[in-house]
């Protein structure tokens, strides 16, 4: 609505005037045109909250919420809309919230306590090994999964919920991004089922206009048996509104995960896709499982031209079965994708109870999941952190150049090539969930040198990039955009 709803409840809807189906339709309509700027086109929260949660703050029952929508509350922000909304449309709202959340995962609907503290934005100088900086915070949005900048400044963040968001001079627009993709990953495994993920502005943008959005689907068969696919969609903006949509490349997976894209020096685009761990597979038939199979595009490196043609170099083309976008195989979750001043590509990858990896993806290379990892799996079966013994398939898999255990569950990652930080050029920056930290590292060739934590604590970090400003740039699962300033 014109304003946050902010912490509306879902209730029953059970003795309403009009029949339940009319009723969700007229409230389709209605949360469309009134509610789904704020709390995103499926009700899954935007800048206002999620409407799909137990969360309840002003009452369960249908008089309760009824009159919330109608006459509005002070204390959260929520304008009345007695003037704007019928009774019946107020009670299609309900239904239609209801229907929403009958759609939603579990893990959607279930209210956890938060299990980390973090510790906030520092305040202050924060002083590291080469550059001491200041943390700014730019913008807030919605639960986030990505974000990018555009030449002349501005922001796009992507919400999970299916809202492209544009912060332009500090400050978040209240209208979305109209005919965006959104995707619809409801009911998807991987968190919560996510609609929309990574966006990336191609290296031409200048001359081209085109920026790059991954959209996940959920599809259900005739048996009623639920299947995600992935698309990279790629438009243009005029006037608020996306235009000129392309679907790129449309391709089946598994989970709502990953799923990052990069664009090399020379204008390739890749993407990474996450196959979960392998329960009830015995260590015996790993070699059969989608990351190991170059027919599947789970648990790969994908490459592809900017126009979504497959490059007549892709190492697999001319393989019989093989997917023909697969650059590299043997990937978990690959949070972390970015290229070099070289342009070569660089993974974060979140291992299974352990085993996080930095890997170095080169064309054709076999990156050994689920085979071998520096993790556990979850179902105890033990896997070999090490290649089994000269002769076998798992000997000339590649080892990650630096691996972690514990994990700090990596994120988004960066390439510093700025002059903001000129000591940190050249270095990477990588994100991470359950440490909450953001880590700067220094690679000589394909060897880990330095690793610095240059923010500690601030939140769960969902990604970070380096703005055309040369400023180092994160945005934390909350919805924060931060920036990190250098005090001279």
């Amino acid at each position: 609505m014109t304003k946050c709803l902010a912490r509306i409840v879902f209730i029953s809807v059970v003795g309403l005037s009009i029949p339940i189906q009319a009723s969700a339709q007229i409230g389709a309509d209605s949360y469309a045109k009134n509610c789904a700027v704020c709390h995103g086109r499926e009700a899954r929260g935007g800048q206002g909250p999620s409407l799909v949660t137990a969360a309840y703050a002003h009452g369960v029952d249908d008089a309760s919420v009824t009159r919330m929508v109608r006459d509005g509350f002070t204390d959260g922000g929520m304008p009345a809309f007695g003037g704007t909304l019928t009774e019946a449309q107020i009670a299609g709202v309900i239904a239609f919230l209801k229907q929403k959340r009958a759609e939603a995962p579990p893990s959607t609907r279930q209210v956890s306590p938060m299990a980390y503290q973090p510790l906030g934005v520092p305040k202050g100088v924060v002083k590291t090994e080469l550059h001491d900086f200041r943390v700014e915070t730019v913008a807030k949005v919605g639960e986030p999964y990505s974000f990018a900048f555009l030449p002349d400044g501005r922001i796009l963040i992507t919400e999970i919920a299916g809202n492209l968001r544009v912060v332009e001079k500090g400050k978040t627009k209240l209208e979305p991004v109209l005919d965006a993709p959104s995707g619809n990953g409801l009911g998807l495994r991987g968190g919560g089922g996510r609609s929309l993920l990574d966006v990336v502005v191609d290296p031409d943008y200048r001359s081209n206009g085109w920026i790059y959005l991954v959209t996940c689907q959920g599809e259900k068969n005739a048996q009623g048996q639920l299947s995600g696919k992935a698309r990279i969609n790629r438009g243009r903006l005029k006037d608020g509104r996306w235009v000129d949509n392309e679907i790129v490349l449309e391709f089946p997976i598994e989970v709502t995960t990953a799923l990052r894209m990069a664009f090399d020096a020379k204008r390739f685009l890749y993407i990474g896709t996450s196959y979960p761990d392998p329960a009830f597979v015995p260590p015996a038939e790993l070699m059969k499982t989608p990351p190991q199979v170059l027919a599947s595009p789970v648990g790969k490196i994908l490459r592809m031209t900017a126009e979504g043609k497959v490059p007549p170099d892709n190492p697999f083309v001319n393989t019989t079965g093989a997917f023909p976008y697969v650059f590299a195989l043997g990937i978990r979750a690959p949070l972390g994708l970015t290229a070099d001043a070289k342009g070569e590509l660089w993974e974060a990858e979140n291992g299974p109870r352990g085993g996080d990896e930095l890997n170095h993806i080169k064309s054709g290379r076999n990156y050994g999941w689920p085979l071998i990892t520096w993790g556990h799996r979850y179902d105890a079966q033990p896997v070999p952190a090490h290649p089994e013994p000269e002769g076998s398939e798992a000997e000339t898999m590649e080892q990650p150049v630096a691996g972690w255990s514990p994990s700090p569950a990596f994120s988004g990652m960066a390439f510093y090539d700025g002059k903001a930080f000129p000591k940190w050029k050249g270095s990477f920056f990588i994100g991470s969930m359950k440490q909450m930290d953001l880590f700067r590292m220094v690679l000589d060739g394909d060897r880990l040198v330095v690793q610095e934590v240059v923010l500690h604590g601030v939140d769960r970090l969902r990604d970070v990039r380096v703005g055309p400003d040369g400023l180092v740039y994160v945005l934390t699962a909350n919805g924060v955009l931060l920036r990190m300033v250098p005090v001279r």
